[in-house]
C-alpha cells in the first residue's frame, strides 16, 4: 500500500466511522472501486485507533467524568454511574459475538458484492427509523424536546444498542448507523443516540486495537509500511475529529435520511464496478 492510498483510506475511515455511511463498507469498496489492493486487517485496526484519539478528544470531558465514576463509584452520582453500567451493558454482545465470529466476519470483506447489498440494508434501516422518528416528532406537542438524553437510558435501551452495534461488525452494516437508529427507534432524541452510540465505541475500538497490536506492529513496522501505517492514523484522527464534531451538530438539523440515500448510491456503484469486472 502506497502513502497516498494510505493517506485516502485514512480520511475515509475517519469520515465513515462516525457517519452512518460504514467504514468497514468503505475501506471494501474504496480500493476495490479505485482498483488499490485491499487494506490488511491490521491496517484496518490501525486506522481504527486514529477514530479512537477522534473519539476521545470530542467527548474527553466525558470520559474524565467515566473515570472518575469508575474509581469513586459509591461517591459518584446516579446518573453518571447509571450511563457507566449502559456502556458496559451495551459493549457486551459486540464483544462476544465478535470474539466469536471473528473469522467468519473476517472472511466478509473479501466480498464487495456482500458488501455492497449491506450498504443498502444500511439505507433501509436509516430512512425507515427517520420515518418513523417523523411520525412521533408530529405527535409531540410544539416546541417540546423529542426522545431522551443518554442519560435516561434504560437496560432494556443499551442491550437492543448493543445488539445493533454487534450487527454491525458485518462490513456494510454501520455501526453509528445501526447504534444511532436503534437509539432513535427506543425513544432517545436524535442527539442523545449520537452521544450514546460514540461513547459506545470507545470500548469495541480499544479492544479491538488491543488484540490486534502485534500484528499492527509486525505488519506496518516490521515489513517498512510504518510511514503509511503512521499516515493512516494520523488521517483518520484528522478527518473523524471533524465528522464527530459535524454530525452532532448536523443530525438534529438533516436526520438520518441523507445519509441512506447515501448508502444506496453506494451500493449502486459497488454492484456497477462488480458487474463491470465480471
Amino acid at each position: 500500500m502506497s502513502v497516498f492510498q494510505a493517506l485516502i483510506l485514512g480520511i475515509v475511515q475517519g469520515l465513515t466511522e462516525f457517519l452512518p455511511i460504514s467504514s468497514s463498507g468503505h475501506l471494501t469498496l474504496v480500493p476495490f472501486i479505485a482498483g488499490w489492493p485491499a487494506p490488511t486487517l491490521a491496517f484496518a485496526v490501525a486506522v481504527h485507533i486514529g477514530t479512537l484519539v477522534a473519539v476521545a478528544a470530542v467527548f474527553r470531558a466525558e470520559i474524565a467524568m467515566l473515570a472518575r465514576t469508575a474509581l469513586g463509584w459509591k461517591r459518584a452520582p446516579e446518573s453518571d454511574r447509571s450511563l457507566l453500567r449502559m456502556i458496559v451493558i451495551g459493549t457486551i454482545p459486540a464483544a462476544i459475538i465478535g470474539i466469536t465470529l471473528e473469522k467468519v466476519i473476517g472472511g466478509a470483506f473479501e466480498r464487495p458484492v456482500l458488501v455492497s447489498l449491506l450498504l443498502g440494508v444500511t439505507g433501509y434501516f436509516l430512512m425507515s427509523t427517520e420515518t418513523i422518528v417523523e411520525t412521533r416528532e408530529a405527535e409531540t406537542v410544539p416546541g417540546a424536546i423529542s426522545g431522551r438524553p443518554e442519560t435516561e437510558l434504560t437496560t432494556a435501551d443499551a442491550l437492543a444498542v448493543g445488539f445493533a452495534q454487534a450487527v454491525s461488525i458485518l462490513p456494510g452494516i454501520s455501526r453509528s448507523g445501526s447504534t444511532i437508529g436503534t437509539g432513535m427507534r427506543m425513544g432517545l432524541s436524535r442527539v442523545g443516540a449520537t452521544r450514546f452510540s460514540f461513547l459506545l465505541s470507545i470500548p469495541i475500538i480499544f479492544g479491538a486495537a488491543l488484540a490486534e497490536t502485534p500484528s499492527i506492529m509486525n505488519e506496518g513496522f516490521g515489513t517498512g509500511a510504518g510511514t503509511a501505517f503512521a499516515i493512516g492514523i494520523a488521517s483518520s484522527a484528522i478527518s473523524g475529529f471533524l465528522a464527530v464534531r459535524w454530525f452532532i451538530g448536523t443530525i438534529q438539523r438533516r436526520g438520518l435520511r441523507p445519509f441512506g440515500i447515501y448508502c444506496f448510491l453506494m451500493m449502486v456503484a459497488g454492484l456497477v464496478t462488480a458487474l463491470a469486472r465480471g
